[in-house]
C-alpha cells in the first residue's frame, strides 16, 4: 500500500510540473500573440488562476509531505533526545493529518456547491471553474493521508524525516 501511495504522489508531482510547464507556455503564447498580432488568448488570466496555479500547488502536496520536503524550522528539535523527537514528530504528524483532513472536508463542501451551481467566472470570457475546485480536496486529502502514513511509519520504526534518514545512513 505504501508503494502504491508513493507512486500516486509521484504521478501527481509530475502532473503539477506539467501544469507549470503548460502555464508557462500558455502565458508566453498569450504575450506573443498580443504583442505581434494584437490578439491575446481570451481567458488566460482566469485559466492560469483557477487551473494552472491550483494544480501546481495542490497536486504535489502529498508528495511534499511524504518526502519531508516542506519548509521546516528545527532550531531546538535537533537538540532533543531521540525519544522526545519521535514524540514531537508523532504529535506533528497527527496534528497535520487532522488539520489537512478538516481542510479537505471544507474544500470538498465548496467543490460540491460549485458543481451544483456550475460555477463560472467572468473575465474576458466566461470560464467554467467548478472542475478546478476538486483539486483542493484531492490535494488536502492525500496530504492528510501522507501525514498519517508518516505517523504509522514512525511507529513502525521506519525513517520519516531527513534527520532519521541521516541517522540511518550512519
Amino acid at each position: 500500500m505504501e508503494a502504491a501511495f508513493r507512486r500516486l504522489t509521484q504521478v501527481l508531482m509530475f502532473s503539477g510540473g506539467i501544469g507549470l510547464l503548460l502555464m508557462m507556455l500558455h502565458i508566453t503564447l498569450d504575450v506573443f500573440l498580443k504583442a505581434v498580432f494584437n490578439s491575446p488568448i481570451q481567458g488566460t488570466v482566469e485559466i492560469s488562476s483557477y487551473y494552472y496555479m491550483v494544480a501546481v500547488v495542490m497536486l504535489p502536496m502529498a508528495f511534499v509531505e511524504l518526502e519531508d520536503s516542506q519548509i521546516s524550522v528545527d532550531l531546538l528539535f535537533n537538540h532533543f533526545p531521540a525519544r522526545i523527537r519521535s514524540f514531537c514528530l508523532l504529535l506533528a504528524f497527527f496534528g497535520t493529518a487532522g488539520v489537512l483532513a478538516v481542510m479537505a472536508w471544507r474544500t470538498g463542501q465548496d467543490a460540491i456547491r460549485a458543481f451544483r451551481v456550475g460555477e463560472v467566472v467572468m473575465g474576458s470570457r466566461e470560464i467554467i471553474v467548478w472542475p478546478a475546485r476538486c483539486m483542493l480536496p484531492l490535494g488536502f486529502s492525500l496530504a492528510s493521508m501522507a501525514a498519517a502514513m508518516r505517523a504509522i511509519m514512525l511507529l513502525q520504526g521506519k525513517p520519516v524525516t531527513q534527520i532519521h534518514n541521516d541517522e540511518a545512513a550512519e
